[in-house]
């Protein structure tokens, strides 16, 4: 524990903390009912992210052993994600969103606008919540970075469940399971490439799966 204590990595996780604040702004901005409150839910998002940034700088490459920015990655490595995250977007558009789309409409934008909101909400908050953060707690508790993986996708996938149990409770449980299966997969996939290519590979494979929805309203 005495690494989240660690100077060098307070500043990390309170200048990423902002930033990730800063990210969020615009969707709370939209989102908010009160004017005056976003600075408040601002503040708020940043206080959480600084907490979860500073588990990750501390904890990730002391008990991982590997760089959240590697220096150089292989080709091939980039063109795996970038087929990885066609496909996720792909299969998401086809199969996942048309359903999403009925239960749940504010979890999608509906112009260019609201698209890099969202964009820019899950780069700042989204994926810290999801992956890196619990990730890094289960490097720290875990016996390896397998169980800090299984564990990780299980959280999500929690989560995923959470939202669709408060959506709606007419959803049939086959679709519901076909939903969760394919938000498990996802899951995996964020979470190994991640491992293999730190933020820079989260971030990419991110981007791309959040392309699909251009053509939504393109």
């Amino acid at each position: 524990m005495r690494s989240l204590a660690d100077p060098t990595v307070l500043l990390r996780a309170l200048g990423a903390g902002a930033l990730s604040g800063v990210l969020c702004y615009p969707r709370l901005a939209h989102w908010a009912q009160r004017e005056q409150a976003v600075g408040l839910l601002v503040a708020f998002v940043g206080l959480t992210a600084f907490t979860m940034w500073a588990a990750v700088f501390a904890w990730h490459e002391r008990h991982g052993g590997r760089s959240l920015m590697p220096g150089k990655l292989p080709l091939r490595f980039w063109a795996m994600t970038a087929g990885l995250g066609l496909a996720g977007a792909v299969a998401a558009f086809h199969f996942g969103d048309p359903v999403l789309r009925r239960i749940a409409v504010t979890e999608f934008p509906r112009n260019a606008g609201e698209w890099a909101e969202h964009l820019l909400f899950n780069l700042g908050m989204e994926q810290l919540f999801l992956c890196s953060a619990p990730f890094a707690v289960g490097l720290r508790v875990l016996p390896n970075a397998r169980a800090a993986g299984v564990t990780t996708v299980l959280f999500g996938l929690f989560v995923f469940a959470l939202k669709l149990r408060g959506v709606t409770a007419e959803l049939p449980a086959d679709l519901m399971l076909v939903l969760l299966l394919g938000r498990a997969m996802q899951g995996a996939v964020t979470v190994w490439l991640y491992w293999q290519g730190g933020l820079p590979a989260l971030w990419s494979f991110v981007v791309l799966l959040q392309f699909r929805h251009w053509f939504a309203f393109a």
